[in-house]
């Protein structure tokens, strides 16, 4: 991850970026969601399920009330779209257009997903305490969402440079 991460042939801003983020949600996929999916968090949690939990607890109160639907929502983010955080991860590190379709496909999913989420945070019977706090951990997915979009759907060849013709113009 850390190779594609530096390399300088990536093209622009926006997919080291987007490469960030997905790094930073499968972290959350095996870090949290994973752990959220298998149990609650508790106050007898330690490290980041701790922190995690006190989180939820003070500033995303259906999270910390873990509904059996969040539950199995949170399973399959962890276990399902963290497949798509690596597809996604793929396509933007080695320019594979081949996956566009595949990663769009991923994006409607993602953004169902979300759409369900949020209705629930802002429409349901528990209360938000704190719309900033909620979308200092929330808000990344909507930029990521926002820039895959922006860099698969609206171009025709997003990745005008394939890995392939960067490594044929290095050795020519």
């Amino acid at each position: 991850f850390l190779v594609a991460l530096v390399d300088m042939s990536l093209s622009g801003w926006v997919d080291k970026l987007c490469l960030i983020l997905f790094c930073y949600f499968l972290w959350s996929c095996v870090f949290i969601e994973r752990h959220y999916c298998a149990e609650p968090f508790t106050e007898d949690s330690e490290g980041l399920l701790k922190m995690t939990y006190d989180y939820a607890k003070e500033w995303n109160p259906l999270f910390a009330a873990r509904p059996e639907w969040l539950r199995l929502a949170t399973c399959f983010s962890a276990y399902g779209l963290g497949v798509g955080y690596l597809v996604l991860f793929v396509t933007f590190a080695f320019k594979v257009e081949s996956l566009r379709g595949l990663c769009l496909l991923f994006m409607g999913a993602k953004m169902y997903a979300l759409a369900t989420y949020y209705y629930v945070v802002f429409f349901g019977d528990i209360p938000l305490p704190n719309l900033t706090m909620f979308f200092a951990a929330d808000g990344p997915y909507l930029v990521a969402i926002f820039l895959v979009l922006s860099r698969l759907l609206f171009n025709d060849h997003p990745f005008k440079e394939s890995v392939r013709g960067t490594i044929a113009k290095k050795n020519n």
